[in-house]
């Protein structure tokens, strides 16, 4: 799943520590102070401070030991240093962080702990709140916890700068500490596990489009983020996509990236510069697909046209974006609530 990249990353730069003699710091009241064996790793005392800081910051007063430093990333367009450590006080952990020499500052720290130690380093509060969360978002009960990081980073990843994420078997729990505990999760499912109805569902909305699968689905994702729980229907090759109310059971969109024809760019630009169907055509084209995937009537829609997006509005009621390839076939829509959430 391409949503644990970034995680796994992690976890293989976490693991990999080499054998250099580490850096022990000590618990006291002040921040954690520097031994002699910093240049062996070639941290001087600025970078060392920061360091532990951002880890303070993060974890509160623990024992740190870094274990390695990777300078071999750095280069004319990349500036970052890779420091790998442990933390050992309230609960062990393993500790990724990223260090910009240029400009003085971490940019990124990652703490990553055992599951077992969720309640020693999470506050009650906060875990009542994830405990009700998943009571009410998970109800066949098959979130399971495998890990937990803590994260702080100055560039936003897919919305997050500062958070907490639970991990399990290709599921993940994000917090995010910035904007009042706002949680997002994601449990996959085999296509056999998921839901017989919403399965056809999938099948019969991407048939309708009319444009050829390899595939139609490997695995189908329950969500949550914001306000919207969905079942996204996908396969491994990032083809094709459904999304399905996890509630109405509402069909939100549908995607066939195989519909795609153009060659680059520059084709791109060439064939849409001008629209490819007339406003008319564009809806009597898109009406029975729309009407079969989304149970929506066309009628008294508006359409705008920019590229090869047409978007059919109507006053108060659901708008439909749609995408066509060179051919002037539908290989997207996708269904925006006028009021309300998808779910």
């Amino acid at each position: 799943m391409k949503k644990f990249v970034s995680i796994t990353a992690a976890i293989t730069s976490m693991t990999l520590l080499l054998s250099t003699a580490p850096i022990s710091y000590a618990q006291s009241n002040e921040s954690s102070t520097v031994q002699d064996e910093q240049s062996t790793l070639k941290l001087d005392k600025k970078a060392t401070k920061l360091l532990t800081d951002a880890i303070t910051k993060l974890a509160g007063k623990q024992t740190i030991q870094f274990t390695s430093v990777d300078t071999s990333f750095v280069d004319a367009s990349y500036n970052e240093w890779h420091i790998d450590g442990t933390l050992t006080g309230t609960a062990k952990a393993d500790v990724s962080q990223r260090y910009d020499p240029k400009k003085g500052q971490v940019t990124s720290t990652l703490i990553s702990y055992a599951a077992d130690d969720l309640n020693k380093v999470m506050d009650e509060a906060l875990r009542t709140k994830i405990t009700a969360f998943l009571n009410t978002f998970d109800k066949d009960k098959k979130f399971e916890v495998e890990g937990f990081w803590r994260v702080n980073q100055l560039v936003n990843e897919g919305g997050l700068k500062n958070y907490w994420v639970i991990w399990g078997p290709n599921q993940s729990l994000y917090v995010d500490l910035d904007h009042n505990n706002q949680m997002s999760a994601s449990i996959q499912y085999k296509i056999k596990d998921a839901r017989a109805a919403l399965n056809n569902k999938a099948r019969n909305s991407l048939k309708t489009l009319g444009i050829s699968t390899v595939k139609p689905f490997d695995y189908a994702l329950l969500t949550k983020a914001n306000n919207d729980t969905l079942w996204k229907y996908q396969d491994d090759g990032s083809l094709n996509y459904v999304h399905i109310g996890s509630n109405t059971g509402k069909v939100w969109k549908v995607e066939n990236e195989l519909g795609k024809d153009w060659n680059n760019d520059a084709d791109f630009k060439k064939s849409f510069a001008k629209p490819k169907l007339s406003k008319s055509k564009a809806l009597s084209v898109a009406a029975p697909k729309v009407k079969s995937i989304f149970g929506l009537n066309l009628k008294g829609y508006s359409v705008h046209i920019q590229d090869n997006e047409y978007t059919f509005k109507k006053k108060g009621a659901t708008t439909i974006v749609g995408k066509i390839n060179k051919k002037g076939a539908f290989y997207s829509f996708e269904a925006v609530p006028a009021i309300g959430v998808r779910n």
